[in-house]
């Protein structure tokens, strides 16, 4: 049996790997790193000593593909799913949406008229957005199943800022609603944001079925969940190796031919699978290959950072598991307490919080105190009880290349999963997925370039998880079209 190489150890890797695996491949997986999980890890920090998350990640119900995944490895029950979405406006008033026993798409919308941090007509603005929104989906026809390209990209790029403002969306709605969702869901400003990105996600996860909307918070730091996949991987024969990065890729004619290592061994394949970002990849490959329109095309893709704060203090200071912030630099508060007491020491009553800034390029330059010192405000502005406790520690985990940056017309430079070189299979959660960069992107891109590898050996083999399914209303409005 040929070896198959797994190039990088995060969510598209492990997923690719973790199918090739099951379909019966020898894996031999190379990450340059001691830990697994790539972007969405956690780590001991060196200066606390306390186990963090890279990120807080969160996914939604509509994450199929990422809940097949962490089912295979037997970790599904360590996501805890929430059915409702607290809202904490300027003021600390506190609003939260959840469903009722209305089908989709109107089962979250009793709750969306009791929310308190917006008035009627801004209310009122978002029927007519998500109208607007169910239109826009229901008038597309797929081109492409597999990549989810649709025929609108033919048409001018439009940012969803631009999309909102033509279809009626007040500024409070955009800033209490919308706002809130789209840029911690895709990580860039909507006025970088593709149009086409916006509206998928937010028909995803709010209007197809009444469960796409459900937050999964992982109930253990995020390692945990990616450990079993050493054993995984081992139990079928392959192995996984930590430590060890990618130095170069050769090839003989159109074919990879062999991977240097950091080391300075290298490892013959008779295929390979790649999960690493789109311009480490490219810088790996011989000019001549990477000449290829196919990989050359990837320099116009950008990237947008995210900023967590890890924030310890003495005493409880919120009842709230999560909530997402509206009117402040801080996006998203989650209550790290409440996870497993042996996953992370909390100092006897106390509270961890950890907060999420999406597209946070002011951040990327600042000092970390500034930046501690901009969240307490933010805190305790948001948070009274903020204001008695003693901060104990805070962390401060800046990732500069979070993801690849949703620009109007980027889904153009987004390519498929196999590649010119006819053994070499690309994944990542900038592939051409039809999904925003998410880790449901990642793992359907690893779970494609599984598919792709096997039909180039003759073997015809499912993996990818279809979509939710249309529920209610929707599935009479779309009829037998495809959302």
């Amino acid at each position: 049996m040929s070896r198959v190489i797994v190039i990088g150890g995060g969510l598209a890797g492990l997923a690719g790997a973790v199918a090739l695996a099951d379909a019966g491949l020898r894996v031999e997986l190379y990450e340059r790193r001691p830990i697994l999980g790539g972007r969405a890890s956690s780590f001991i920090h060196p200066s606390s000593g306390e186990r963090v998350d890279n990120c807080q990640h969160v996914l939604l119900g509509c994450c199929v593909n990422l809940l097949d995944f962490y089912a295979r490895l037997g970790v599904r029950d360590r996501i805890a799913f929430h059915e409702t979405i607290p809202f904490i406006d300027e003021s600390s008033r506190v609003s939260v949406i959840g469903p009722s026993r209305l089908p989709p798409p109107l089962h979250l919308f009793p709750s969306f008229l009791r929310l308190r941090t917006m008035g009627f007509r801004d209310k009122l603005s978002i029927v007519r957005t998500v109208a607007g929104m169910i239109r826009y989906v229901l008038t597309q026809r797929k081109t492409d199943s597999l990549a989810g390209r649709h025929a609108a990209e033919a048409t001018s790029p439009v940012s969803m800022a631009a999309w909102l403002a033509v279809h009626g969306a007040t500024g409070r709605a955009v800033e209490a609603f919308w706002k809130p969702f789209l840029i911690s869901a895709l990580n860039d400003e909507l006025d970088d944001i593709d149009a086409e990105y916006g509206i998928r996600t937010a028909v995803r996860a709010f209007l197809i079925n009444r469960r796409g909307y459900e937050v999964g918070l992982p109930a253990v730091p995020l390692g945990d969940l990616y450990a079993p996949c050493i054993d995984y991987i081992e139990r079928r024969g392959g192995r996984v190796v930590l430590d060890q990065g990618v130095a170069g890729i050769s090839t003989d004619g159109g074919r990879v031919a062999s991977i240097s290592l950091q080391d300075g061994s290298s490892v013959e394949a008779g295929a390979c699978l790649s999960a690493l970002p789109f311009d480490v990849l490219c810088r790996l490959l011989p000019a001549d290959h990477a000449a290829n329109p196919y990989f050359a095309i990837l320099s116009g893709l950008s990237v947008s950072p995210i900023t967590a704060v890890h924030v310890w203090f003495d005493r409880p200071v919120t009842e709230l598991d999560y909530a997402a912030v509206i009117g402040r630099r801080i996006q998203w508060i989650f209550n790290q307490s409440i996870r497993d007491p042996d996953a992370f020491s909390t100092g006897g009553g106390g509270t961890y919080l950890g907060l999420v800034v999406s597209a946070s390029d002011e951040w990327m330059k600042m000092p970390q105190q500034m930046i501690i010192d901009q969240t307490m405000e933010d805190l305790g502005a948001l948070l009274p009880a903020v204001r008695q406790a003693e901060l104990l520690k805070a962390i401060v985990v800046k990732e500069g290349r979070a993801t690849f940056a949703p620009r109007p017309g980027c889904d153009a430079l987004r390519p498929g999963p196999s590649s010119p070189l006819s053994n070499l299979f690309v994944a990542g959660d900038w592939v051409q997925t039809g999904w925003p960069a998410t880790m449901e992107s990642a793992v359907r891109s690893g779970y494609q370039a599984a598919e792709a590898l096997l039909r180039a050996r003759g073997v015809r083999a499912p993996i990818l998880k279809p979509e939710l399914p249309l529920e209610g209303l929707m599935r009479w409005l779309a009829g037998k079209r495809d959302i």
